[in-house]
């Protein structure tokens, strides 16, 4: 299923004095039904597309799972997404963990209490980065988001592991937008230890977690910082950047790891 659909459209242009009918792409949301070993886990509303990815990327960043050695395959048939388990391994789901619906606005208020509950993780890698190189990794970001300037109703995230792109999705959930990478980075295998996670959402609580909890040291954003997702990145040791565009942006927690130009001076306010 494609992630966009056709609308037709009725401009106005008030100042001009002018309308116009034309047809223009619109992101499309449906259900994508998670099933872990036959037990319907969540339905996500997302965009149509890496749905096993998803499904991969939903229960790792949930904690559900934490080893990619624990799958045995993942079945993707029409907007059902199965995850099956290797025989042996056991999962046990409480029923408040079953039977979700979460919509591509922010999630759940379980989903997002869950997140920002404590986390045992502790970053601690000797992985830097330098500012050129923050400012590469958004401007390839930027250059691969196709669909939002199709549409301008979709978010993206994007891994980087050792400077180079290794997983790029859209969606019109934040949250399904990062799922989906680090999905695909737990099924191609990527070190989330010398990764860069990039995305173009708020950083809130509930998505510096879903880096945290993968061990990302990096949580590079175009978009703004939220007062808990600054708190998580704290607690964890996790690299916040927000407000990357152009050749600027702002660290918040953790600026050892960045490697700033030589001869860069700072002024204190």
């Amino acid at each position: 299923m494609s992630p966009t659909a056709k609308a037709t459209v009725h401009k106005v242009d008030v100042r001009e004095g002018l309308t116009s009918t034309v047809k223009e792409e619109v992101a499309i949301e449906a259900p994508a039904n998670i099933y872990l070993d036959k037990k319907h886990v969540v339905t996500l509303l997302s965009s149509p597309s890496m749905l096993g990815e998803l499904a991969v990327g939903y229960l790792f960043s949930k904690g559900v799972l934490d080893d990619r050695g624990m799958i045995s395959e993942v079945l993707v048939r029409g907007t059902d997404i199965y995850v099956k388990l290797k025989p042996g391994v056991k999962v046990d789901l409480e029923p408040g963990q079953l039977g979700r619906v979460v919509t591509s606005a922010c999630g759940s208020l379980v989903d997002y209490l869950e997140s920002i509950a404590p986390i045992e993780t502790r970053i601690s890698t000797e992985y830097s980065v330098s500012a050129e190189d923050v400012v590469r990794m958004v401007a390839e970001f930027n250059s691969s988001s196709k669909i939002f300037r199709a549409t301008g109703g979709t978010h993206s995230a994007a891994i980087f592991e050792e400077g180079k792109m290794v997983a790029f999705s859209e969606d019109v959930g934040r949250h399904n937008a990062v799922d989906k990478v680090v999905g695909a980075s737990v099924l191609g295998d990527v070190k989330f230890k010398r990764s860069v996670l990039v995305t173009s959402g708020r950083q809130t609580g509930d998505i510096v977690a879903k880096a945290a909890r993968m061990g990302i040291p990096f949580s590079v954003s175009i978009s703004a910082p939220i007062k808990s997702g600054i708190e998580l990145a704290e607690r964890t040791g996790l690299t916040l950047i927000c407000f990357a565009r152009g050749r600027r942006f702002n660290i918040y927690t953790s600026p050892e790891r960045v490697k700033l130009p030589s001869g860069s001076q700072t002024n204190r306010i």
